[in-house]
């Protein structure tokens, strides 16, 4: 079934459809509807005043901040009488973390015996590995691999084991649209991704002006790399091939004698008119080398719910609302606390009260899985870890929730009343359901429509949305075949800004969406049919095992 139907016809054919009448759910035990109301507006303004305290410093992972807040957390779990799903019988699911970070004074390119350094000359666009060799270099135009058009300016060139020369990162081929959800890009393979496919040792770009203009802001940027040990696939994986972006004097230099000159060369990622792949008769030498790697250990929060039917308590809800911060180093209007209110103090507040009061009502068939995860501002480290080392089988999870960011409204007067990418008070995106699951979509719409009655916002619920697929904690998740469903009040001009602080928030929103989740969880765990995929997962989503 096509997912862009119109409403009206999508349950019109829903309606005829027997599989998903026998999904459609009993009506919703007096005991949930009363777990439900006893969630407060009070409790969540005062959890979410507490997690996004100044004294959290925004949470970052990993952090003391961080620490705190999820010590805050466990102890009203371990109150609430809910199951550690951590390490050794605790909340706590620990992962390890690399990082490694470039020797800033020792990092030099040296071509023809002449030495460039770091910040200077070049900057880092990418940090995988360390390099300290002299290496062929292979030009490769704009480096795009894009099989249905044919594109593909690796063939006939060997990169194995050399340096691929390409234009960018943004250049593209010449008259070429490459649709990009986020960081996937849809049918085609980036020139990070085509080097390494292809056994390069690193990457140099050919700086594009659009870049060389804000020199003084990347110059020193993108030394540290941070990644999951071992790396867990997925579209906010780090990089995994190092890459230089080049000054013009320095690509002057390298190109000096080939058959490509420097100055010929620097404008071509803006024309994107670019000869054909060739080996330089020159080599380059590239001395990049790390310092000794740090290990950090963070964690994920972890609690279950125990299903009540042992025919299907094996399978299980998962619900996630990452607990860090997006931190900053910037002052702005004298004010350098990155509170992290609504991103994502909001959501993990209201987590916290559909936990407790779940664990306090009847139990639903199935187990449902609390998770308040970390490193999600970074690259989904808690997410990605918790798809590799799940406390129940992956291929168990029928459904993962996703509450981020539910305290804005654009109320009258408020902080973002004029913030276009916001809900109105009572409303909420729904994001998922539409594109991967009738099913799921109808049940959604009937625990509503018995309820609270909150408008479902289906704005982003499509697949060209990067809040779709990847830009959430779903990503991991639907990645591997699970169907997703997120819950947010969108992007408000205060987003990753000292200014996200808990009093420009609406608890009163807060109240009615936790509500609504938590009904919508409780019937989804109760269901009497496994929920499911039903509509094709879109090709913008790369499948990971």
């Amino acid at each position: 079934m096509n997912p862009f139907l119109p409403r009206a016809i999508t349950l019109a054919i829903l309606i005829a459809t027997p599989g998903v009448l026998r999904a459609q759910p009993p009506g919703r035990p007096a005991p949930i509807r009363g777990a439900a109301e006893a969630i407060s507006a009070e409790q969540l303004a005062w959890d979410l005043a507490v997690l996004a305290s100044d004294d959290r410093r925004g949470r970052n992972t990993p952090s003391p901040g961080f620490d705190a807040a999820a010590d805050y957390i466990t102890q009203r779990l371990a109150r609430a009488g809910l199951t550690p799903a951590g390490d050794a019988g605790t909340f706590r699911q620990h992962y390890e973390l690399r990082e490694s970070r470039v020797d800033t004074e020792a990092a030099a390119i040296e071509i023809g015996g002449r030495r460039f350094t770091l910040g200077r000359d070049f900057a880092m666009r990418s940090l995988a590995s360390p390099i300290d060799a002299t290496l062929p270099v292979v030009y490769v135009g704009h480096g795009w691999v894009i099989p249905d058009r044919k594109i593909d300016p690796y063939a006939g060139v060997d990169v194995r084991g050399k340096l691929v020369l390409a234009h960018g990162p943004r250049a593209l081929p010449k008259g070429v649209e490459i649709q990009q959800v986020g960081r996937v890009a849809v049918g085609a393979e980036t020139p990070f991704a085509a080097a390494t496919a292809r056994g390069a040792a690193g990457v140099l770009f050919i700086t594009q002006a659009s870049e060389l203009v804000r020199w003084d802001e990347i110059r020193l940027a993108n030394t540290i790399r941070r990644e999951l040990e071992p790396s867990v696939p997925s579209a906010y994986a780090a990089i995994p091939v190092t890459s230089v972006l080049l000054t013009p004097p320095l690509t002057t230099a390298l190109l000096e004698g080939e058959s490509l000159s420097g100055p010929s060369a620097l404008g071509l990622g803006d024309q994107a008119d670019y000869p054909a792949s060739f080996q330089l008769k020159k080599t380059a030498t590239l001395h990049l080398p790390v310092a000794a790697p740090t290990l950090h250990r963070p964690f994920n929060v972890v609690a279950i719910l125990e299903g009540s039917d042992p025919n299907v308590k094996g399978e299980a809800v998962t619900v996630f609302a990452h607990l860090d911060g997006a931190v900053g180093a910037r002052t702005v209007n004298g004010d350098p606390i990155y509170n992290s209110a609504d991103d994502n103090a909001s959501g993990s507040a209201a987590l916290l009260s559909i936990a407790e009061q779940l664990a306090a009502a009847p139990r639903p068939r199935r187990t449902i899985v609390f998770v308040w995860d970390s490193g999600e501002e970074q690259g989904l480290w808690g997410t990605r870890w918790f798809v590799h080392a799940p406390p129940v089988p992956l291929s168990n999870i029928v459904a993962h929730v996703n509450v981020d960011m539910i305290g804005a409204s654009r109320r009258p007067g408020s902080a973002d009343a004029a913030s276009a990418g916001v809900t109105e008070r009572n409303e909420v995106f729904l994001i998922g359901p539409r594109v991967l699951s009738a099913q799921a979509s109808v049940l959604l719409d009937r625990v509503n429509d018995g309820y609270l009655k909150v408008r479902f916002n289906r704005e982003l619920d499509r697949a060209d949305s990067e809040f779709f697929y990847p830009r959430t904690d779903a990503g991991p998740f639907l990645e591997r075949g699970i169907l997703t469903i997120g819950f947010t009040t969108g992007i408000h001009n205060r987003y990753h800004l000292p200014a996200d602080e808990a009093s420009a928030l609406d608890p009163l929103q807060m109240h009615a969406i936790a509500r609504t989740v938590l009904a919508s969880v409780w019937m989804l765990a109760d269901a009497a049919e496994r929920p499911r995929i039903d509509q094709p997962i879109p090709p913008s989503v790369p499948r990971h095992p």
